[in-house]
């Protein structure tokens, strides 16, 4: 087994990211010299966990999602607009109730990831340890090869459950993703009251939270996704969600927060404009997919929708389904991907007065989305065998028409 992928990938992630992480946030602040956790740091954590778990237990709308590679059907909670709506609103009350807060809480901004770190270490640790028991022995001839400490970077179920909730709905969904929502909009309001309105703050932010209002109104399509379906409950996920997300996410923000620029009410329009189009455009993407699937016989662009019939095998069985090969997704395979990398650069584009910082969030993700792409593609080669490559001959670039 290849000795990156058992030890210095995870050790890249679970031992150099946090400290990388920490110096980041640590040598662009200017507004706090905090650090160390506190009082105020744990009781954040706290409503963060009890605000996400009662997401998924009061108002159930339940869900069951796609049969996963382990042949489990998981169940999950299909509220999570509402859960969205109820924390936007939520946020913008106590700030504007109690005004001191958003100083208070930017001021133990660096607490506050650090006793994330310190959780989230110890939740990954008890799902190592709780798992163990009822994964070793099980399918060892998959396993020969890994290190212990892969297992536990990667994780050993693809859904445990605790209190009866999913983990992983919990900890990307409920915990990581709207944690990016809420601390941006506090530092949003930090920025307000203590330097006025500034716009490039609120053209990121406002673009931002399009985006997150945009993932948990489709939320239960994410469970369809590579990080649902593929990937197990372990550091990478449950920790990156935990961790990463509230802290790098919302990095452009913190970053602008800590040093703040001007730009013109007119540059400001104009990348809030483009980001809005790349925000349309993302959705119009994804609508001509899901009307194809209602509709194989559908329009799009004024004309029959062009495919590819391909068959593929699952339980024993050989099904029929069809590949879209016309409209957006006949110019590249991921052009969803060119428009979602479009729309970081704009909510960065904000803070171009100020360096490389401001786009650290938009190199990451060209990065991510790129790493997802090549596992998206070897999964689809896997399923549709030859298939597959008739259809990459049909539409030959991966993301942008013309050059990739």
């Amino acid at each position: 087994m290849d000795t990156q992928k058992n030890y210095i990938g995870p050790f890249i992630f679970i031992i150099l990211v946090p400290i990388i992480l920490f110096i980041l946030l640590k040598k662009t602040n200017t507004i706090s010299d905090k650090i160390y956790p506190n009082l105020f740091s744990l009781l954040i954590l706290i409503s963060f966990l009890i605000w996400g778990f009662l997401s998924i237990k009061l108002f159930p709308q339940n869900f069951t999602g796609p049969k996963n590679v382990d042949d489990s059907e998981p169940k999950y909670q299909g509220n999570g607009f509402l859960f969205w709506f109820a924390s936007f609103i939520l946020i913008i009350f106590i700030c504007l109730k109690w005004k001191t807060f958003p100083e208070k809480f930017t001021h133990n901004f660096i607490p506050i990831i650090l006793t994330f770190n310190i959780f989230g270490l110890l939740f990954v640790s008890y799902l190592y340890c709780k798992d163990k028991n009822d994964y070793w022995g099980k399918k060892e001839d998959d396993e020969k090869g890994y290190s212990p400490f892969f297992k536990f970077y990667r994780g050993l179920k693809f859904h445990p459950r605790i209190a009866d909730v999913d983990v992983k709905q919990f900890t990307n969904c409920r915990f990581g993703m709207i944690s990016w929502q809420i601390i941006i909009i506090i530092f949003a309001f930090y920025s307000y009251y203590t330097f006025g309105f500034n716009i490039a703050i609120w053209v990121t932010v406002l673009l931002q939270t399009i985006y997150i209002a945009k993932f948990f109104y489709w939320e239960t399509g994410y469970f369809n996704t590579l990080d649902i379906t593929l990937d197990r409950a372990g550091y990478y996920i449950c920790w990156g969600c935990i961790v990463f997300i509230p802290a790098f996410y919302t990095f452009t923000t913190y970053y602008l927060i800590n040093h703040p620029t001007n730009i013109s009410v007119i540059v400001g329009l104009i990348i809030l404009l483009l980001g809005l189009w790349f925000v349309w455009m993302n959705y119009k993407i994804d609508s001509e997919k899901q009307k194809f699937k209602e509709n194989f016989n559908t329009e799009i662009w004024g004309k029959p929708a062009e495919y590819i019939d391909v068959k593929y095998e699952k339980d024993g069985v050989i099904k029929d389904s069809k590949l879209l090969t016309s409209g957006w997704w006949g110019k590249s395979r991921h052009m969803n991907y060119s428009f979602e990398i479009g729309l970081s650069a704009c909510w960065s584009l904000v803070g171009y007065k100020l360096g490389i910082f401001p786009f650290a969030y938009l190199a990451y993700i060209i990065a991510l989305l790129i790493h997802r792409i090549y596992r998206d593609e070897e999964k689809c080669s896997k399923k549709y065998n030859e298939y597959w490559n008739k259809y990459c001959e049909k539409v030959k670039h991966r993301l942008i028409p013309g050059i990739y």
